[in-house]
């Protein structure tokens, strides 16, 4: 670092200045942000102090509703703390003259019109000169950056002006990361709230939706238990047995949602697979709509067949239910890339495209007898067996789910 000797104004050659305040200038730059602004602000004071060869160097902020100045970092070559704050009420020309011009530039400071109001603060400290440059936000002076000079008065230069400005810039420039950064994590969190708030929507929605399917099976059950200590009757038992088969079903559903877990899957021909899907899909008809199959023969798949049954039929029952005036459901199969392309397709209500996003989400659904686990465990199922599922809609024109599962084992 160029030697001044004993701070009383021994100037070297101009060059060399230049060059040295080039070279604090690349510090300054290399300066980041790690959440803590008053580590910047004393780092900038720091290096501000040795490049200008000044005893002092400050980072002060106004503080409008207490009307005071407020120092914020400081870097003092003999180790002082930080000073009291300034009021404003007693600086009304010093305030005047920082927020009127870029900076301010005084060799004897307790004299000059600009800065002799901080005379007391001055003495204080043995201050001689100042230069004060203004740190701007938003197109307001929001403080200042004081560097200030011990010793004989000194006379500032053009070069020294123009640093102790960069100096104030970089601190405005620290000022607006800190708020972007500050904004971005209230976004943030305010984004996980309504997820949040979302997620304990859906649980209620899900809790009432199983709620309520559970207390259907439960009444057919309680209901079949009082007939039968009076009658002993087959279709009553029967009754109660698809109930309770329902009611397990369900609750296997709930545990296991969001497990993952590696299939009992063997390469297996997909007919009979399909065969017994059109029987069941056949036993759970609804009035005024067909489910028609259109099936490539002899293709094999890599399935844990139960459960490939259980993706088609959950998909098959949720385009029924989008058609409650009736209309066509078909399924289709066919070989593709070494798997089998299944579609079904539904000619019903459609799904709002805000809707799309979330179809899989657990929990989620707009239907108020629904409980929001189907798709979930379509989608998982898919997934643990390596394949892929996609959907598309139009509202008024229907639904289509396309799923690619594989005819042998995943690699």
């Amino acid at each position: 670092m160029p030697n001044r000797g004993d701070d009383s104004g021994i100037s070297d050659s101009a060059v060399t200045q230049r060059a040295f305040l080039t070279g604090a200038r690349l510090k300054l730059s290399r300066l980041q942000l790690d959440g803590d602004l008053t580590r910047i602000y004393q780092q900038a004071a720091e290096i501000s102090a040795k490049a200008l060869e000044v005893a002092r160097v400050g980072v002060w902020f106004f503080d409008a509703s207490a009307q005071r100045i407020d120092c914020k970092a400081l870097y003092a070559v003999n180790g002082e703390g930080l000073p009291l704050p300034l009021p404003m009420e007693k600086l009304p020309g010093y305030v005047a003259a920082v927020k009127e011009l870029r900076f301010v530039a005084t060799s004897d400071a307790r004299t000059e019109p600009a800065t002799a109001e901080l005379r007391e603060y001055l003495e204080a400290w043995n201050i001689t000169s100042m230069l004060d440059a203004a740190i701007y936000r938003n197109g307001q002076v929001v403080g200042i950056v004081c560097c200030e000079h011990v010793g004989a008065p000194r006379e500032w230069k053009r070069e020294e002006r123009q640093f102790a400005a960069t100096v104030a810039d970089l601190v405005s420039h620290f000022l607006e990361v800190n708020d972007r950064i500050a904004a971005q994590e209230q976004a943030h969190q305010l984004e996980l709230k309504l997820k949040d708030a979302h997620r304990l929507d859906a649980l209620g929605r899900m809790a009432a939706g199983v709620a309520h399917d559970l207390n259907n099976m439960l009444g057919v059950i309680t209901s079949g238990i009082s007939v039968l200590q009076h009658t002993h009757d087959p279709e009553v038992l029967t009754s109660m047995e698809e109930a309770a088969r329902h009611a397990a079903a369900l609750v296997s559903q709930l545990m296991s949602l969001g497990r993952k877990k590696t299939p009992v899957a063997v390469v297996q021909p997909l007919d009979p697979l399909l065969a017994e899907l059109e029987r069941l899909v056949a036993a759970q008809g609804k009035p005024g709509v067909r489910v028609v199959f259109d099936v490539e023969k002899g293709l094999s798949v890599w399935a844990e067949g139960a459960q490939l049954q259980q993706v088609l039929m959950n998909l098959v029952m949720n385009g029924m239910q989008a058609m409650p005036t009736g209309g066509a459901v078909v399924v289709r199969a066919h070989a593709r890339q070494r798997g089998v392309s299944f579609e079904v397709i539904d000619t019903g209500e459609g799904i709002p495209e805000e809707n799309l996003h979330r179809l899989f989400d657990p929990f989620f659904t707009t239907r108020p007898e629904g409980h929001g686990i189907g798709l979930a465990m379509v989608q998982q199922l898919v997934t643990q067996h390596g394949g892929e599922i996609k959907v598309s809609s139009t509202v008024g024109d229907g639904t289509t789910f396309r799923i690619w599962w594989p005819s042998d084992v995943p690699a």
